[in-house]
């Protein structure tokens, strides 16, 4: 093979690699708008809460907690709506925006795997608890409250936002999505594990002070501690993994749109 063929084979290879990045790019290109669905729902439901983001020296929380964050909530009922009226919204959207994009592309996901999942882990929340009529009062001290820590890590509406997010990282190959979705899992089960939010066990604590020879010793030289953020701040936190991949993926598929 002459140096004119070998250099149109390689023209020719490199030429289906960019029109293969391009299919790609263009088949998953639509999951920023799911993923900036959901940042924004995280976002809004901090309007469930009595104090948001300013400090408090005395709460009541209501267990379950259906805003999503053992917080003072504003009404119960309200963050229960919420939740189980916007989330079925959202999916119902999001299938709307996939199925507009298989019309106009030709290119199909399987998005009905994050619908089924967001609505089947929200059927089986709504199962485990019902609507809730009684308040339970939480004590606002450092002490973890290991009896109530799994279930009450799991009755939240966070954890079915979770799963869907995860479902459509499967659906979408997103790594970078199933990171986002196990984070808001990690954060959802250790915030609503022990009341007040925030508990750092002695070990962490001795961790974050530099303190590693209670550690080693099998004894923590620490009590215990805690990270005193506002369910605002915490739900923003969540929320940022999914902001940065929608920007970035929008970005993309903005670019492979018009050639670039």
């Amino acid at each position: 093979m002459d140096q004119t063929s070998e250099g149109q084979a390689t023209q020719t290879l490199a030429e289906l690699e960019r029109l293969r990045r391009r299919t790609r790019i263009r088949a998953h290109g639509g999951a920023w708008l799911p993923a900036l669905g959901i940042a924004a729902l995280l976002l809004a439901s901090s309007a469930l809460y009595r104090h948001p983001f300013a400090a408090t020296y005395s709460i009541s929380i209501d267990s379950p907690f259906w805003a999503g964050l053992p917080d003072e909530q504003r009404d119960p009922l309200a963050s229960y709506l919420f939740w189980f009226l916007c989330t079925p919204m959202l999916l119902a959207a999001v299938g709307a925006w996939y199925r507009w994009r298989s019309r106009s592309l030709g290119l199909r996901v399987a998005w009905p795997l994050f619908a089924g999942t967001g609505l089947g882990v929200l059927l089986l929340l709504a199962v485990l608890a019902a609507v809730p009529t009684q308040e339970q009062q939480q004590s606002d001290a450092l002490n973890p409250s290991p009896d109530h820590f799994w279930l009450a890590g799991l009755l939240t509406p966070l954890l079915p936002i979770a799963a869907a997010v995860m479902a459509l990282a499967w659906a979408e190959r997103s790594r970078s999505l199933m990171i986002a979705g196990g984070w808001i899992a990690l954060l959802t089960v250790w915030l609503c594990g022990w009341v007040p939010m925030g508990y750092l066990p002695g070990w962490a604590t001795d961790i974050l002070d530099g303190d590693l020879t209670g550690i080693m010793s099998g004894h923590p030289n620490s009590l215990g501690g805690r990270i005193d953020w506002r369910p605002g701040m915490w739900l923003t936190l969540m929320a940022l993994p999914l902001l940065t991949f929608a920007a970035i993926r929008g970005w993309r598929s903005w670019r492979a749109a018009n050639g670039g």
